[in-house]
This record gives C-alpha cells, sequence and structure tokens, in this order.
C-alpha cells in the first residue's frame, strides 16, 4: 500500500493516484503514456519535441474519472489516434468514455474546445490529439442503457449535455476533497445525469425514468441501512434527509408494501444476519429484537418466521451446528450496491481486463 493510500484510508478521503512522465527519460515518455490507452497512438513528429505529459485519477464505485495535461502544451506534439475493428477484438475493451477537451480535437469530426463527447471502445475511432488538458469518465457498458452506443463520437451540446459537463469539471475539481462515504451520492448523480444526457427527447427521458427512479430507491435503501437502529428513522426524517415530498416517497415504495416495510425488513434481515453468526457476542434474542426496533417480542417471532420460514431460534441453533441456512446467501448481497471490482490504469483512466 501506497504512502497516498494510507494517507487517504487515515482521512476518509478518496485515493487519487497520480502519474507523471517528468522522471521518465525522454524517449520513453511517449511510450508509456499511451500504454494504457485503447487506441494505437503515434506522434505526428517524433523529431519536434520532447513528450511531456501528467494525470491523476480515481475510482469511484463503478466510474472511472481522471484528468490528464500536457506540462507545456507551447513545447509539446499533437498524435494520431486509431481504434481499429481488429483490436476491439483482440483486446476486449468494453466501455463508454465520456470526454471534456479543452483543447480543438480531432476525433470522428472536429471537436471545439469544452465540448464534451462520448466515445465506445467497441467502436472504431480514428482523429488526432492536440497538446491541452481533458477530463474523462469511463464506466462499464451496462451502467447505461442499450443505445447510448449511437452517440459514439457525437458531442452534447442539449441543457442536459450542459449540466453533464458541468458536473464532471465539478467532480475533476473537487476529487482530492471527496470523502469516501460521499462516493454513493456522488456516482448516483452521476448516473443520473449520464442517463438522462444520452436520452435527450421527451419520449427517451419517459424512458430513463426507471433507471433515476432506481437510483432514488438505492438511496433511500442504503439511506435506512445507515440509519436502521435509530428511532426516530420515519417517513418525514428521510423526506427531510433525502429531499423530497411524502406523497414521492409512497410511490415509490408502492409496490413493495411501502416504505415502513422496508424499514421492517431491512431489520429483520439484519437480526437474521447476528443471529445467524456462530461468533456473535451472547445476548438474548428479546434483547436483539428491542435495539431492531422491535418492542413486542411475540410480534417480532411472528414476523421473523414469516420471513425466514423458521424462528430465531431455529437459526441459532443451525448457526451453532455450523450448517447455516442457504437464505443467508441473498441476504448478504447488499441492497442496491454500486460498484464492483476492476483493474484500472493512468493516464487514460481505462478499465483492464
Amino acid at each position: 500500500m501506497t504512502k497516498q493510500h494510507i494517507a487517504s484510508k487515515r482521512t476518509g478521503l478518496v485515493s487519487v493516484s497520480r502519474f507523471s512522465t517528468l522522471e521518465i527519460p525522454e524517449k520513453e515518455r511517449f511510450d508509456l503514456w499511451v500504454a494504457g490507452s485503447h487506441c494505437d497512438c503515434r506522434l505526428r513528429d517524433k523529431d519536434s519535441v520532447s513528450f511531456s505529459g501528467e494525470a491523476s485519477g480515481a475510482a469511484l464505485g463503478s466510474l472511472i474519472l481522471s484528468e490528464r495535461k500536457w506540462s507545456d502544451p507551447e513545447r509539446s506534439a499533437s498524435y494520431e489516434v486509431r481504434r481499429t475493428a481488429r483490436r476491439i477484438r483482440t483486446d476486449g475493451h468494453d466501455f463508454f468514455r465520456f470526454t471534456i477537451f479543452f483543447q480543438t480535437a480531432d476525433l470522428e469530426g472536429t471537436k471545439q474546445p469544452g465540448e464534451l463527447i462520448l466515445l465506445d471502445a467497441a467502436q472504431p475511432l480514428e482523429g488526432v490529439v492536440e497538446p491541452g488538458q481533458s477530463i474523462s469518465l469511463a464506466l462499464p457498458r451496462d451502467s447505461l442503457p442499450r443505445h447510448t452506443e449511437h452517440w459514439h463520437g457525437r458531442a452534447f451540446s442539449s441543457g442536459i449535455g450542459r449540466l453533464l459537463n458541468d458536473h464532471l469539471r465539478s467532480l475533476s475539481r473537487n476529487l482530492p476533497r471527496l470523502r469516501e462515504h460521499d462516493v454513493p451520492y456522488a456516482v448516483e448523480s452521476t448516473l443520473q445525469l449520464l442517463t438522462a444526457a444520452v436520452m435527450p427527447t421527451t419520449d427517451a427521458v419517459r424512458q430513463a425514468s426507471a433507471p433515476i427512479r432506481d437510483a432514488l430507491v438505492n438511496r433511500i435503501l442504503r439511506y435506512i441501512d445507515l440509519n436502521l437502529l435509530e428511532a426516530d428513522l420515519t417517513p418525514d426524517r428521510i423526506c427531510r434527509d433525502i429531499g423530497l415530498s411524502r406523497a414521492k416517497l409512497y410511490q415509490l415504495f408502492e409496490g413493495s408494501g411501502g416504505v415502513m416495510r422496508q424499514i421492517q425488513l431491512q431489520r429483520l434481515r439484519r437480526v437474521y444476519r447476528l443471529l445467524a453468526n456462530p461468533n456473535r457476542t451472547r445476548a438474548r434474542i428479546a434483547e436483539i429484537a428491542w435495539r431492531h426496533g422491535f418492542s413486542n417480542e411475540k410480534y417480532f417471532y411472528r414476523l421473523f418466521k414469516a420471513e425466514f420460514g423458521h424462528t430465531p431460534n431455529e437459526t441459532m441453533a443451525t448457526a451453532s451446528g455450523g450448517e447455516p441456512r442457504a437464505a443467508t446467501t441473498d441476504l448478504d448481497r447488499g441492497t442496491g450496491e454500486i460498484g464492483r471490482s476492476f483493474d484500472w490504469t493512468l493516464p487514460f483512466g481505462m478499465f483492464g481486463r
């Protein structure tokens, strides 16, 4: 573990990785710079100047945010990029990358400084990158609607597109100050804007309501999980802290028994995990139930058996015998989890295989 990662864990801040060519011999700089790219890259004039660049980035749940800049744009060379069908078949990269170039870029057509464009790693690409600065956000293909691929090489100029552009700039600017516990909320807001940006028409925005709704539900479920043992966990408190109306909250959960049912269900699952753990601290079932908001012991037993098919005592007996029930698989998956395990590299913030 690097000093940088240790410091991040101590402060609770997101760990930001950094890369620079300044300590690399001049003849090797460009090759190492583009080694993390998903394209074949070639300097337009190898004899012009030495290449120098810096990059920083961080993994935010399932997203990778990165920034690149030339150390001396006035003395740096532009380079050509190509992603061929053959390379696509060979390397297997499959993600979307939203990029803001702060200089002119010739990628699938000339892009003006400051425009936000989408590049699809599963489609061919050809163009020229000029010296300057850029911000990129890479994310797995399945994070966005299927038709997102049609935006390959295009710029986002709509109102939502400009909001997304501003959002990515702000996220990059505040990355060193972002705390780990804020990451899920940053990811959700980013995914909502991304979804709305790739579905700009009225009908498309209506279609995008489902993933946006799901993201909001997941945020509420995580809030419930974080505050599960607090006695004042009520719909009014959720509405106040999440920032939505009671009518909207009830609408979101009307098909799953209501928001209070979700609170009750998460509390039951938390109790189940405690009772099913053979290494748990010894405590009476009634005490555990009371700590999780169940003041009536008989009512708790009835709810527990209706949900899991067996009593709390049977759960403890099974755990003591070393034979945990299969039901724990579903209970331990986590609700609305955002993120996955993956490898990524700088300077381009790309997903590894």
